[in-house]
Parts: C-alpha cells; structure tokens; sequence
C-alpha cells in the first residue's frame, strides 16, 4: 500500500484572487497527491471564486495534482441542487459528495 497526501477544500472565507494564488502556489510548490477544490460552506461565496475554477484546476493537473471537485456540505435549496448536477454532467471530474442528496448523483 502507497501513502498519498491530499488537501481538503479551503474553508476560510478568502477573497476570489487570494484563494486562486494559494491553489497556484500549491500547484507549484506543495509535494501533495490530490487537492479538493469547491464551497463547502456556503454557496453566497461560489459565485467570487467559480471563474477561477478552470483555471486553478488546469494549474493544478499541470503541477501534477489529481483535483476532486468538492459539495457543499448541506444543500438547502434547489439552486444549489442544480450546480451539483452541473458538476456532475462534467465528463473527467471527481466528485466529493458531502450531503446525502449530491451523492445519489453519482
């Protein structure tokens, strides 16, 4: 059996640009396996960070990271219900479920 280092989704309430510049720097720097990605904590604060995604994620594959997408933790609403089918209806994506309604989408 192999040991793997991951890190988990940020959840601290940073703003958009310095979240995206510590996933660069993790993409560059950090000696880590896999990194979760994703609001997990409130969806008020998915719309600041979302246009970096694809960015942070193309970073990070470059850095040699696998990314896993992760869920809010508690789904309250229909709109966030439908950004996790969005998610899921991405081909080549890792999916962390953390609310028992996002995990029987998968």
């Amino acid at each position: 059996m192999t040991a793997t280092l991951s890190l988990g989704p940020l959840l601290f309430n940073w703003d958009a640009e310095e979240k995206r510049d510590f996933y660069f720097r993790i993409a560059d720097e950090a000696a880590l396996d896999a990194v979760y990605v994703g609001e997990v904590v409130c969806s008020k604060r998915t719309s600041f960070f979302d246009p970096y995604i694809p960015e942070v994620v193309e970073r990070l594959r470059r850095g040699g990271k696998k990314v896993v997408h992760s869920t809010l933790a508690l789904i309250m609403s229909e709109r966030e219900m439908d950004a996790v089918r969005d998610l899921v209806g991405v081909a080549d994506m890792l999916i962390e479920a953390n609310d028992v309604s996002s995990a029987a989408l998968l």
